[in-house]
């Protein structure tokens, strides 16, 4: 892949001097197609990859108050399993720099090794893409962030072109020559359901969140065939309304025989006063992470 990588940059390099912007197209379609195929062979090389956490952290970062900083759980439990949390000040970046209880809560984590990700909705492809783009350069700029999170995204073929532009423009902040983001920004499409596999072809994500949903609508879910294709850490699936360890336990083995690279089950639930099931961890938090390094250590 690094040869791929070199000979892109070598042409787009040649591009600067004399290119047509009938090459540059070319030269943008022959980088999706790598793109594509570097999905395609990772798949073959990690049908048994671990399994990770995706954290909605819909919590604030209250660190002052010790006793109650829920972040010093997550952060606990990284060093048992890999973790991405998915932070949200308020339905984005709130439009400014992140105040000063943000700032130590992502401190926090990145000293633990989690993987951060911004959160931005899309209004299923009806946000103007000027807007998003600001969220994202306030992330990038401020929150120090290794990814972008896109909620609320359609799933259908039409919108395809919407959700491409995005994922192009994250992939092109990862010229950045800040270290801390290794290979570049990653992309996390939240549609909650089955895509069309365009989506996967085009492509428009890294990972996708293919089911969120409550714990009732999870056991008889069947993913789609395409997900046998590919490796699973393009796939993620967050359960909610899941009451107690053992239907965690059957979900997570779910999951796992269903090739989600990513997971997440809470008892939380959209039958609350606020509608939103991930701003508190579960009872069984530590269960569940022990039962994910259980299952990433067996053979």
């Amino acid at each position: 892949m690094r040869l791929e990588r070199l000979l892109i940059a070598a042409i787009l390099t040649a591009c600067s001097i004399g290119c047509t912007s009938d090459r540059q197209q070319q030269l943008s379609k022959r980088s999706d197609r790598i793109d594509l195929t570097r999905m395609q062979i990772t798949s073959k090389l990690d049908r048994h990859s671990k399994l990770q956490i995706l954290l909605p952290l819909y919590i604030y970062p209250n660190w002052y108050d010790k006793n109650n900083y829920i972040w010093k759980q997550v952060i606990a439990a990284a060093n048992k399993v890999p973790i991405v949390a998915i932070i949200n000040p308020n339905n984005g970046p709130n439009g400014m720099p992140p105040n000063v209880d943000y700032q130590q809560g992502i401190k926090d984590l990145h000293q633990a090794g989690i993987k951060i990700i911004g959160y931005v909705p899309s209004n299923y492809a009806k946000r103007d893409l000027l807007a998003i783009e600001a969220d994202i350069d306030l992330y990038i700029k401020y929150f120090n962030v290794q990814g972008i999170f896109i909620d609320e995204a359609a799933n259908t073929p039409e919108k395809l072109n919407y959700y491409h532009r995005i994922y192009r423009y994250i992939k092109s902040q990862s010229l950045s020559s800040n270290a801390n983001h290794g290979s570049g920004y990653t992309v996390t499409l939240n549609p909650g359901t089955a895509i069309d596999e365009s989506y996967l072809s085009k492509p428009v994500a890294d990972t996708i969140v293919l089911f969120e949903n409550k714990q009732k609508n999870w056991q008889d879910y069947q993913p789609p065939a395409y997900v046998a294709k590919y490796s699973p850490q393009h796939f993620a699936t967050l359960i909610h309304t899941t009451t107690n360890r053992k239907l965690m336990k059957n979900s997570l083995d779910r999951a796992a025989k269903s090739r989600f690279g990513y997971v997440y089950i809470t008892n939380d639930s959209t039958d609350t006063a606020n509608n939103n099931p991930w701003d508190t961890l579960p009872p069984y938090w530590q269960a569940e992470v022990n039962y994910i390094e259980q299952l990433n250590n067996l053979e």
